[in-house]
């Protein structure tokens, strides 16, 4: 299983844990794995999925820095968060894929899941990040 689909594994694990951020890793993993119908989940969506999670209020308190004035995070679509969470951690923390990839790839993850209005949002907060 390549990168991409990796992470299009984590985006949904993520995505469900916004919507039950009571399960730990193991029982979301678990379903999502049962929910994908796999077997076990590639190693790449488990680094993502344990990364966002343990990283989550860090992601958020950077993205909330990003958001115009008036704005709060809570404003955000569930999709539209997971795609940003998921991408910024990339940025930040991992040294496999180079910052420019991780918008690519949650511009590629918002055609696949989000609202194609949403694609340029994504776009401009995460390009906050590459200029620092």
């Amino acid at each position: 299983m390549n990168q991409h689909q990796s992470r299009k594994i984590a985006l949904q694990a993520i995505y469900l844990y916004n919507q039950d951020p009571g399960l730990s890793v193991e029982e979301l993993e678990q379903s999502v794995a049962s929910a994908l119908d796999l077997k076990a989940l590639p190693d790449y969506s488990k680094e993502l999925i344990a990364g966002v999670i343990a990283c989550q209020g860090e992601l958020r308190e950077k993205i909330s820095s990003k958001l115009k004035q008036g704005w709060r995070i809570e404003r955000l679509s569930k999709t539209t968060l997971a795609i940003l969470e998921v991408a910024l951690y990339e940025m930040l923390h991992s040294t496999v894929i180079e910052d420019k990839s991780a918008i690519n790839e949650a511009l590629n993850l918002c055609d696949e899941f989000d609202d194609p209005k949403s694609k340029p949002f994504i776009n401009g907060l995460l390009a906050n990040f590459v200029q620092e």
